[in-house]
This record gives structure tokens, sequence and C-alpha cells, in this order.
């Protein structure tokens, strides 16, 4: 075993490829390299660390205690050589930026985060589409969109998902108005079909035993606040932006079940994707001012 000194921090990157990607053949398409090439250095990284990191099941791997104990290092490694990188090259950081976002986080959460990235990267043109979460989502994978904020959990083979912000999510009634009791007619005002938010307001509507008379889809925060405001319905938002929206005062709120509360943001980009230092300063930027976890 070898000093900390002497030990190459670089076969940490075959190390997370083949964690992240899942087999040797996998990782070695994302390193443009040979599987044999993968799996000489991770026997290399195993010989300087002294320890077995991933234990072989034909081609699979499963992680061992100290495999589990490396891979967060592993991943900061990577993200402190993009900074390193995005530090020097930030003026020269230009061309387009196609993100994606639901409605609810570019009215609330973006409008700090897009000021700061361009402060930093100030050639760079951000182009924002706003729509349901499974939408982005096939935009993304369709190579549509670079990047795109959805809610979450997500865990798909071909997109890497980092979470940036965990909402609660509140059941919103026209002001006044309690929840209504089990059994009662309602009508329900949500985000067009694929939002996680409606399908949280439908299964909600569902437990409860409430009759739907009527639904209502629009893709606005403000349209759907109002109608709510006006007594036409029901709907689910983000307690975040019910208290910093300037009309969040129209309406009234209770809480959700715990099951249908919680809420993840997440930060959804192709695994496999051709090199974007815009999109990597991006995620510098967004991950930077929010504890981003990585889901595989």
């Amino acid at each position: 075993m070898l000093s900390p000194t002497r030990f190459n921090p670089q076969l940490l990157r075959y190390f997370r490829a083949v964690v992240e990607q899942g087999s040797l053949s996998a990782a070695s398409r994302q390193l443009n390299c040979v599987p044999s090439n993968v799996s000489a250095r991770l026997r290399q990284l195993e010989e300087q660390l002294g320890s077995v990191l991933l234990e072989r099941n034909g081609p699979q791997f499963t992680l061992t205690a100290a495999g589990e104990r490396l891979l967060p290092h592993a991943r900061q490694l990577d993200a402190l050589c993009s900074a390193a990188w995005n530090s020097v090259h930030l003026d020269t950081l230009q061309g387009r930026l196609r993100l994606g976002s639901m409605e609810t986080t570019a009215a609330m959460r973006l409008p700090d985060v897009l000021a700061r990235f361009h402060r930093h990267a100030p050639r760079v043109e951000v182009e924002l589409e706003t729509g349901t979460s499974a939408t982005l989502i096939e935009r993304v994978l369709g190579h549509e969109l670079d990047a795109a904020l959805v809610a979450g959990p997500l865990e798909h083979p071909r997109l890497l998902a980092n979470e940036v912000w965990r909402e609660e999510l509140r059941l919103v009634v026209p002001p006044g108005e309690p929840a209504p009791a089990p059994g009662t007619e309602v009508s329900l005002i949500a985000f067009p079909e694929g939002c996680h938010y409606r399908a949280r307001l439908f299964t909600h509507a569902r437990d409860c035993g409430w009759r739907v008379r009527g639904q209502q889809s629009y893709a606005s925060v403000e349209a759907i606040i109002g109608c709510v405001g006006a007594g036409l319905g029901l709907g689910v938002l983000p307690a975040s932006l019910l208290a910093a929206h300037p009309r969040g005062r129209q309406v009234a709120s209770h809480p959700l079940p715990p099951s249908l509360a919680v809420s993840p943001t997440v930060l959804v980009r192709r695994r496999v994707a051709e090199p974007h230092p815009a999109l990597d300063a991006w995620v510098e930027v967004l991950l930077g001012g929010a504890s981003g976890t990585q889901t595989q």
C-alpha cells in the first residue's frame, strides 16, 4: 500500500465510472477506452489503497464497505476538478444552455440561481422552458434540453439525478375553508397531465374518498392560486411558494399526509453526453447553493 502522497487520484475516475455505469463495458464507453483498461485501473487502485473496493459477481459489481466510504470522495474530487477548471475558464464560457424546470420551481427557486450563474458566466445564453416533470424528462432524454429540474425521487438508467431542494406540499383550499371531509364533492385545480404534484392531489382525493365532480388544468401558478382563491376548487402547491408568492395569502392550506407531503426537486441530465462546459458550470453554481445529493 502506498502512502497518500503517492496515491494516483486519477484512478478514482475509473472507480466512479464503474459504480455509476454498472458494468465494465458501460464504464469503458463513458471513458472512451477498452474494458480491460478499466479493469486494470481498478486493480491498480485497490493495490494502491490496500483494500478491496468492489466484489465481482460475473459482470456485476457490489460495493464493499471500503468502496462505500470511498465513493463520496471520488465524486467530490470530480466536482473539485470541474470547479477548478471553471474558475479559470468562466470568462470564456459561451454558447447556449437549454434548461427545463417545473413552473413552481421556476417561479420561486430559480431567479436567484440564474442571477448567480449570469454573474459567473455572462456570455452563456440560457434558455428556460417550463413544463411538467414527465415532459421535461422526455425532452432531456430526447436531447432537446441539456438538463431539467423535476419532481423526484427519480431513478432512470440513462439519467443522472441530483436532489437540489426538498419541498413540503400543502393542500390548497379557498380562504377560510377547512379540508373537505371524507365523501365530500370537490373540484380539483391542477397542473396538466404528467405533473407530479397533480398526481399527488388526485391520490389524496382518492385516499380521502372525495367525489370529484370536476377538474381543471392550468400550466400557471398564478392561474391555480387565482382559481382556488375564487372558490373554484382545491389544489396542491409547495409551502415555500405559498409563503413567498405575492398572492399566497389569497388561499388557505392544510398539511398532506407525510407520504404525499415530501417532494424532492432533482436536477436531471443525461449520463452519456457530449462535453458541455456551460452545463458543468451551471451544475456547480446550482449545487453550490444547495445540498445536492446524487441518486443513481
